[in-house]
């Protein structure tokens, strides 16, 4: 079972998110920063 290009894109952004919610109480952390990204040119690639 697979998933739709809008449900992928769903996760993706509820990821991001919580991903901006984690930077904004740890902005200097770069391993968050860097995944935030990753995910965020997920979106972009489409």
């Amino acid at each position: 079972m697979g998933m739709t290009d809008k449900q992928f894109q769903g996760f993706i952004s509820l990821a991001l998110g919580w991903l901006e919610k984690a930077l904004e109480g740890s902005p200097e952390n770069k391993s968050l920063s860097a995944l935030k990204d990753i995910f965020q040119s997920m979106l972009e690639d489409d």
